[in-house]
């Protein structure tokens, strides 16, 4: 399934105990080469990993060894990676499995437990931030509604726009379109820029019903001075941000031609939202509602006293908890012996992303060495 499938009632389902065995298994895919030989290799070499420490593991029972074994080469079979992601995820419990393409690498790994591993789910379901994108062209305007690399084309209340041309004697639509903006050099193209004024004022028309109903960034796409424009004439809206991306190749643009275009805004985008974090960070210092390290937000989380959660992208770590939550001790058993062991919890950091998710608090997936004086992670608490 892809990630837009990733609803709060599937989330929750996903969280829920399973019997035990549940595993996750995750790795690392090539989303631009999608014949890639390595892909099948990884997968294959993943479920091997998993069957042998299956084969080792005397907490699970026969039946259910057998069925998750199944289920591991059932789903394995189903994996199209033709259609993968940066990262694929397979979660494989007695009676079920399911298969996630992710928008994000992930690192190869697996994970046995009696709950799935859910927090690349998170992380990839934030990256996949609802936005629109503007495609402003000479030719017409496309608006495409978009959620992390998936983009479907809007042809409804408007849209696309198409610049009206009086008669045969006016130029080309979009001959001036670079002179929006700019002093024209004669009453001719001063006619002509004009009509794009107007071209450009009914595109706001169209857009602005849309940014109030479903208010989402914006990425324009367009000549510089035309999304100049656009911007000047697009009334202000609170929490409404723009993006530019200047380039004056959009019309007849597909999907993942445009896509390449928007990347970059959305890596400077990514770039803000982390900056934000660390600001909320910073602040909550000062007002001493701050904490970080794994023994004080164990602790904050499961009194539902975190507002904002951060953590690294790839921070994990194996710990030691009692049968009543209590104090975490961090552990380093290798992989075959941490899944014998029922208080050794494999993946520590996906529990507490869980419980702060559990609490109404917010997540922020930061990138690796963000946090390192804090330990990996850290947190803004309510009180």
């Amino acid at each position: 399934m892809d990630i837009g499938a990733l609803t709060d009632e599937t989330l929750r389902e996903l969280r829920r105990k399973r019997e035990y065995p549940a595993v996750s298994l995750q790795l690392p895919t090539n989303r631009r080469s999608p014949y890639s030989p390595e892909d099948p290799v990884r997968l294959r070499n993943t479920v091997a990993e998993a069957k042998r420490r299956l084969a080792d593991d005397t907490r699970a029972a026969r039946t259910a060894r057998m069925d998750v074994e199944a289920r591991l080469d059932q789903a394995a079979s189903e994996v199209d990676l033709t259609h993968s992601g940066d990262g694929l995820l397979v979660l494989v419990a007695p009676g079920e499995h399911q298969i996630w393409y992710l928008p994000r690498t992930v690192p190869q790994r697996v994970v046995i437990s009696d709950t799935f591993l859910t927090r690349n789910l998170v992380a990839a379901r934030l990256q996949e931030e609802p936005y629109w994108a503007l495609a402003l062209s000479e030719s017409g305007t496309r608006l495409w509604d978009g959620a992390g690399e998936t983009l479907t084309e809007v042809t409804t209340g408007g849209f696309p726009v198409k610049p009206e041309i009086p008669d045969h004697q006016d130029a080309l639509p979009g001959r001036n379109f670079d002179k929006v903006g700019n002093h024209p050099t004669s009453p001719r193209e001063e006619s002509h820029v004009e009509r794009e004024r107007q071209y450009l004022r009914g595109v706001v028309g169209v857009l602005a019903p849309v940014l109030d109903r479903e208010p989402r960034p914006l990425y324009v796409v367009g000549l510089r001075e035309s999304v100049a424009q656009l911007e000047k004439l697009l009334p202000a809206r609170p929490g409404l941000t723009v993006h530019r991306v200047e380039n004056g190749s959009v019309a007849g643009c597909k999907p993942a031609e445009l896509l390449e275009l928007l990347r970059p805004a959305f890596e400077r985008r990514r770039a803000t939202r982390s900056g934000e974090v660390l600001r909320r960070l910073g602040d909550a210092r000062g007002q001493r509602l701050f904490t970080s390290g794994l023994d004080e937000i164990w602790r904050t989380v499961r009194e539902g006293r975190v507002a904002l959660l951060a953590v690294e992208d790839h921070f994990r770590i194996a710990a030691r908890v009692d049968g009543n939550g209590g104090h975490p001790v961090r552990v380093e058993p290798p992989a075959e012996s941490l899944s014998a062991d029922p208080s050794i919890h494999e993946d520590v950091i996906d529990e507490i992303v869980e419980a702060a998710l559990g609490c109404g608090a917010d997540i922020a997936f930061v990138p690796d060495d963000t946090l390192a004086e804090e330990d990996r992670m850290a947190a803004v608490l309510r009180y």
